[in-house]
């Protein structure tokens, strides 16, 4: 999927690939303009694999550099790496992973050490250069997140299970109208014990996470060849331009700018 031209006025943020698969994502490709600043659920990975630099900048800060960075859960943060090619891997922090990472980088943008996952770095860029399947494709993006994860000494509790059977009746029931309350009542927990237990495991008020695994089936549906308009009502958005504006809260570009390869 490559991000270009859309409609007068938007900028071209890159060309390149989206792959999403099971609550995770890869964006990979060739940059060109900056993003505005922005927050989303997901830990990021951001990597350069050209051997140049990306840079990050955390709001009312400078630019900083890096060859490699990992930013935590809701971050605000901007990026741009005009020419390079890259690779931004998000990882659901109720995952295995995610749990470990967000235990040891839990705030800002954390440099990471890129001879450490050198090897991993390689066969993503690779993957992409030799225009391998989505598939491939994420297995590699996965396989970074792995290798970062097991190179941690943290040992994270493990997700409340009532939280996590929450959590996959969430995404069983997108299509639906849901509300907290039924899936407080269905886990067996009250209204008000379930609000506290689920931000305390996830980081993230209710209402908010919906709205996140909604853009993650509407940038799907928009991946898969449908039009923001059927993308929006794939999500369970009100209309297209409540898409396009979460769209650009979360992930600090135009979502009208992105047009399939």
């Amino acid at each position: 999927m490559t991000e270009g031209p859309g409609r007068a006025g938007v900028k071209k943020f890159g060309s390149g690939r989206i792959v999403l698969s099971g609550g995770s994502s890869l964006w990979i490709g060739h940059a060109e303009e900056e993003t505005g600043f922005h927050a989303h659920h997901a830990i990021q990975v951001t990597l350069s694999l050209s051997g140049g630099q990306v840079r990050l900048k955390n709001p009312g800060e400078e630019w900083g550099s890096y060859q490699a960075a990992i930013i935590a859960a809701h971050h605000s943060h901007a990026f741009e790496a005009r020419g390079e090619l890259v690779a931004l891997i998000f990882t659901e922090p109720e995952s295995l992973e995610g749990r470990i990472l967000r235990a040891r980088y839990r705030s800002g943008i954390s440099p990471l050490v890129g001879a450490d996952i050198a090897g991993e770095i390689s066969a993503l860029g690779y993957a992409f250069q030799n225009k391998d399947s989505d598939e491939k494709l994420m297995m590699r993006a996965r396989a970074v997140a792995h290798k970062l994860a097991s190179m941690q000494s943290v040992s994270p509790k493990l997700i409340d299970k009532r939280i996590q059977q929450a959590v996959t009746l969430l995404r069983e029931r997108l299509g639906d109208v849901v509300t907290m309350a039924e899936i407080a009542d269905s886990v067996h927990l009250s209204p008000e014990r379930f609000r506290h237990l689920f931000l305390q495991e996830t980081g993230i008020r209710f209402r908010p996470y919906v709205l996140w695994l909604r853009m993650e089936v509407a940038v799907a549906a928009y991946a898969a060849g449908h039009n923001l308009t059927e993308a929006a009502q794939a999500g369970g958005f009100a209309d297209a331009a409540h898409f396009s504006r979460s769209f650009k809260r979360m992930f600090g570009v135009q979502a009208v700018g992105v047009q399939r390869a």
